[in-house]
């Protein structure tokens, strides 16, 4: 057995099922261990999608994903990739390509330091030790999915991945015990949180992990605890729960109710509420001296807002300990959430454009046709700010995104994650002309694999978000205009069905169509962008 099978085989009893990359000669023997192991390894077109796609996978299991960059250009062409997982909580196990070790310190093509340029963007990199080699993984895979997941990065040189293994069993997770609050903290706790007339909750990434969600939903339905998410949380008890007043984090106007009513609160628990998803306004978003409760799996040690006494553990144990003892009463009025879903709801509504589509009547469409088993993503921009509190998620997670690092051209490749892990779902991908230009590659993926990903094309010739910043900065448009392709002419090329809208009814009748076919289908559709303006 080579150092590349004893990888392979720990990744295997971590739960590895996938592995993505595009391979060099340094990597071969790692790409057969791992699908000779049982994991497969899917080739994608850029390096940064395939590390999107990894990270996707995480997201949606639970389990690392792998990622397979060759030397050099490889490893360099990945990095927005990593350091979004880094930023999005996702465990990712990078196994890089290395030179022979015979050559180090002369041959220089294609050289630099890739553990130098790993360790900024990753929580563990180091070069293999091949003796060591699955104790070494095992290590480093321990840090990728202790809280807050993220990123693990090894170096292999070819030539260690080739030698035969030391006599070393692969490695296995560690068994941990659930650990709960001691009783005089539970007491304490509880006390803080009847006390309060208008406390409210905030749930984030971290409330999504492991049977958080029922558990969460116990919680505030016990408490009748109000409740925001962020962007990633969106859906932890359905976005229609009475008790849900919707998503914060990115838009300036949305935020401004959203954080006038937090202001009203006399008590805040948090729960896994992870401030990398969130804008500067959310610096001191509260005073100190207001009572705030932290429910969360370690602690993230951020200093962004106050977060006052933590509890710290296995968070739906926490949650269940933490269940009200007697009568629960609220001075909130439904009155106060009507009026705040109002004024949001005005905010966000669909304009009448003078030609196109308005994209908030187009992210309505979406969601009224969208069922519990549909797995939605959306790239960065514009559009995907109005898309968090317009669309409805009715399952915890179900709209995928990168909202730490917020990387354009992440959401096709996450939806071909998604096509992979779950084949029988609807998954529906929807980004502007730029983020397609970004990843247009990976449609020859979906195609190559026959995946029924339905993608939609905001297709406004312009980096609007970019453009209103400019806009509200009193500058001129710079560097944001460009020529967009016919989207449905170039999915047709790489094998897709093509779709051209630039009406709300076609578009709804493509929409139902491309979901009920099964085929790869890609909508462009044109959007009227004037409407961004007054939402955020």
């Amino acid at each position: 057995m080579k150092v590349a099978d004893t990888l392979a085989k720990t990744l295997k009893a971590y739960g590895a099922e996938w592995a993505f990359g595009i391979p060099g000669n340094d990597v071969l023997e790692t790409v057969r261990a791992c699908e000779e192991a049982g994991i497969q390894f899917v080739l994608g077109k850029s390096e940064p999608s395939c590390a999107f796609m990894a990270d996707a996978v995480y997201q949606l299991t639970g389990k690392p994903a792998v990622l397979i960059p060759a030397l050099g250009p490889g490893i360099s062409n990945a990095m927005s990739g990593i350091a979004g997982a880094m930023q999005e909580r996702s465990a990712m196990a990078i196994l890089c390509g290395e030179m022979a070790t015979k050559q180090m310190g002369i041959y220089n093509h294609q050289v630099f330091d890739h553990v130098a340029l790993a360790r900024p963007v990753t929580k563990y990199a180091e070069n293999l030790n091949p003796k060591r080699a699955a104790q070494q993984l095992a290590k480093a895979l321990d840090i990728a999915l202790s809280y807050p997941a993220g990123p693990v990065f090894l170096n292999v040189p070819a030539d260690y991945n080739r030698e035969a293994a030391a006599d070393e069993e692969p490695r296995h997770p560690a068994k941990r015990a659930t650990s709960a609050l001691a009783d005089d903290s539970v007491a304490r706790l509880r006390a803080v949180v009847a006390a309060a007339k208008r406390p409210i909750a905030l749930a984030g990434r971290g409330a999504l992990l492991g049977r958080t969600p029922e558990a969460f939903k116990r919680f505030v339905e016990a408490w009748k605890l109000p409740f925001f998410t962020t962007y990633k949380a969106k859906g932890i008890t359905g976005d229609s729960h009475p008790l849900c007043l919707g998503s914060v984090g990115l838009s300036p106007v949305v935020d401004t109710e959203n954080l006038a009513l937090i202001k009203e609160a006399d008590c805040i628990v948090l729960v896994g509420f992870d401030p990398i998803e969130l804008r500067d306004a959310w610096l001191d978003a509260w005073p100190q001296a207001l009572p705030v409760v932290s429910i969360d799996w370690a602690a993230l040690n951020h200093r962004i807002f106050p977060v006052g006494e933590e509890a710290l553990g296995d968070v739906p144990t926490i949650l269940g300990q933490l269940q009200p003892s007697g009568a629960v009463t609220s001075a909130w009025t439904a009155g106060r959430f009507a009026d705040l879903r109002a004024k949001v709801a005005h905010i966000v509504r669909p304009r009448s454009p003078a030609k196109g589509i308005s994209p908030a009547a187009l992210f309505r469409a979406v969601s009224d046709q969208a069922k519990d088993d549909w797995i939605m993503t959306v790239d960065v921009g514009a559009h995907r700010i109005l898309a968090n509190h317009v669309l409805e998620c009715r399952t915890p997670g179900q709209l995928m995104q990168s909202n730490g690092l917020g990387c354009m051209g992440y959401a096709v490749p996450a939806a071909i994650a998604a096509q992979l892990v779950h084949p029988k779902r609807p998954v529906v991908a929807m980004l502007g002309d730029g983020c397609m230009l970004m990843t247009q590659g990976e449609l020859a993926l979906a195609a190559e694999r026959e995946l029924p990903i339905v993608v939609i094309v905001l297709n406004d010739a312009a980096l609007a978000l970019i453009k209103l910043k400019q806009s509200k900065m009193n500058m001129s448009p710079r560097a944001t205009d460009f020529r967009s392709p016919d989207f449905a002419k170039v999915a047709e090329g790489f094998g897709a069905k093509g779709v051209h809208v630039n009406a709300l009814e076609a578009f709804s009748r493509a929409l139902t169509e491309a979901v009920a076919s099964r085929r790869f289908t890609v909508i462009d559709a044109q959007v009227d962008p004037s409407e961004y303006w007054e939402q955020m």
